[in-house]
Parts: C-alpha cells; structure tokens; sequence
C-alpha cells in the first residue's frame, strides 16, 4: 500500500482540489485500438502467463488509464490482459493481491460468478490474465442511454455485494492488516499557503469553502466508520458491466479491484447510489431524472437489505457516502475542467447537503 503519509497527502490533494503531479502519466486511447500481438515485446508476457503467441487471432487495447489488452484466441475463448496502473500502483501488485485472496475466500455462488477470475500472472511485467465477460455494457451507458435500470440487474448487483460483505474477513485481514481502508475524507480541510496557491480551476474558492465547512462532518464520519467487511471502495458504474441479456446465467461482472480493501460495505452502497444521484443531477430540470433516480435506488437498496439482511438504521450512511461521491464528482469537474459549471456546482450543493442531512428526499423530491 502507499505509505500513510503518502496516501494522506494524496487524500488531501485529490479531495480538496490541489494540482498534484501524476507519477507515470500518459493519455489514455480514446477508442479500442487494434495492437500488433506478433511484435517482440508482447511475446514474452505471453508465455508468462501460459498463452501460445500462435494461437492469438486478434489483440485490441481497451478504452482505460491502465494498458489494458484484450486477447482473442483461436478457439473462440479471450482473456483480459492487464498492467500495473503507474499512477496509482507504484509497481505494486494490488489487483493481483486482491484477487488472489478473493479465489481463497468462501464466496456465495452469486458473489463468485459476479467477480474476475485470475487465470495467470507474471511478475516480471506485473501482468495479469482475467476471464472476460463478453457481449456487455457498461452500467455508465445504460443509465446515460436508458436511465432506468432493468430490476433483474440490479438484483443482481445487490445480491453480488451482500454475498461479499457479509462473508468473514478474520483470517484475511490477519493475513493483510495493511489494507484497512478509511473513509475517502480528509481529517483536516484547513489548506497550508502552499496547497492554496496550487488550487486548481476558477471555482477552487467555492468549492474549497464547502470543504472546510464541512470539516467537523468529515470527523463524525471517520468516527462512524465500520471496517468489518471486504468492500470494492471504487464501485463506479464504470466498474459494472451488464450483459445485455439479463436472463444470463452471470449478467453483472465488477470490474477493478485495485482499490479493495477492508472497509465499511455501506460505502459500497453509497457509491452506487451516489451514481444514481449524479445522473439525476446531470438531467436537471428534467422530472424523467428523479424518477429514474429513485427506481433504480429503492430497486437496489430494496434487494441488498433483504439479501444482507440489513436494517434501515445503516440508511444514514450510505447517503452520507453518496454524499462523498457527489463531492467526488465536483471536484473531478473542477480538476479535468477548470470550473465546478452548472453540474459541479449542483454536485457540490447536495453533496454538502446529503452529509449534513443524508436523507435521499433532499434530491429526488
């Protein structure tokens, strides 16, 4: 893991929107692009990982920050090749890691079908080999293009999570006490004068006085923070791909461990609905957005308390980490763009809103 001090420095930039430098940055391609699998240095990562060069029809570069390869063989079958993440993993193994205790972990038959495999790894490059979902989507595109999301996955998904949050962490953790998690929220919102002169983007002042005055609810929320669980930590809806058929014997698969860790598995939830939330945000004005908000979050919430066996009393914190997300979103504006605009500024005004009063009324009335 990084070493704390490290993280929290990160943590600190990342969240109150201070320029840091990315270690290993590079663009990522924008479409998948076609790689040329007989060339010299993709041979040896082949043999690492137990696959004959001979056998590759095709190898295409998927849409991701990471390098990130899809590998079609002869019979039909492909694998999912991916790097080290060098803005993050620091030549770290971290997915590896984490999918290799995964395999090890009594899983519920709906959890494990939901989750990648790892076929192979090869430490020289870093590389792993994962199963592939084919003839999917991205949950992202679904609630862009339909907005509402068909129950039968969202079962799904919730059912995936309560079978991987409810199962035993003990052993695991003894084995990695290093990958406890916190809450995504700094501790301090008081900016030094050198991390206020590397504000980024002309809503920096804006958005930096609501963090700070929401300095005394990020402490309530590390004091309420309950590690008991594995969680995901990143379960964007990016990191969900559906099959386009929901009758699929597996329609979810989540996607990108990196970030997993021991955590409070209501933050898990709070990531999903926190996506629900910013796509209604995104449709403002639009009376179809809370609507599609609303379905898609009793619909899932429904399915994981019954599933988890869950009380209502957790509700509040789930919304406060939908609340985080929504900050998240607003921040990643202010970054990426230079200014909050009219979505980052709504993500930040019920984000603050849903920390302080985390009652999902507040943006789907």
């Amino acid at each position: 893991m990084v070493p704390q001090s490290g993280a929290d420095e990160l943590l600190r930039a990342r969240t109150l929107g201070f320029h840091i430098p990315r270690p290993g940055r590079r663009s990522a391609p924008r479409q998948t692009q076609q790689v040329d699998h007989r060339g010299p240095e993709l041979a040896p990562v082949f043999t690492a990982l137990g696959i004959d060069p001979d056998r590759v029809v095709r190898v295409s570069r998927r849409v991701s920050r990471r390098l990130v390869l899809m590998v079609e063989l002869a019979d039909g079958s492909a694998q999912l090749l991916k790097w080290p993440d060098t803005d993050t993993e620091h030549d770290h193994d971290y997915e590896y890691v984490m999918l290799s205790l995964i395999d090890r972990l009594d899983l519920p038959a709906r959890t494990r079908a939901a989750l990648p495999r790892l076929l192979a790894a090869d430490p020289r490059s870093g590389a792993i080999a994962l199963d592939v979902m084919r003839d999917c989507v991205r949950l992202s595109d679904v609630i862009r293009d339909t907005h509402v999301v068909d129950t039968a996955y969202l079962v799904h998904l919730a059912a995936a999570m309560a079978g991987l949050h409810r199962t035993p962490i003990g052993e695991a953790y003894a084995e990695y006490p290093d990958w406890l998690l916190r809450p995504p929220v700094p501790k301090s919102t008081i900016p030094t004068p050198h991390e206020f002169a590397h504000g980024c983007g002309i809503d920096f002042d804006a958005y930096l006085r609501t963090m700070q005055a929401l300095g005394p609810d990020f402490l309530e929320i590390h004091a309420g923070w309950r590690p008991d669980s594995l969680i995901h930590f990143d379960l964007r809806d990016d990191n969900v791909l559906l099959a386009r058929d929901p009758r699929a014997s597996a329609p979810v698969r989540v996607i990108d461990w990196e970030a997993a860790g021991f955590g409070d598995p209501c933050f898990d939830l709070g990531t999903v609905v926190g996506q629900f939330l910013a796509a209604a945000l995104r449709r403002h004005g639009d009376p179809d957005g809370p609507r599609a908000a609303r379905h898609n979050i009793r619909a899932f919430l429904r399915a994981y308390r019954r599933l988890a066996e869950q009380e209502h009393a957790d509700e509040e914190r789930i919304f406060r980490y939908a609340g985080i997300l929504l900050l998240v979103q607003a921040v990643s504006r202010l970054q990426l763009l230079g200014a909050l605009g009219r979505i980052g500024h709504l993500c930040l005004l019920y984000g603050k809103q849903l920390i302080r009063n985390p009652a999902p009324e507040a943006i789907l009335r």
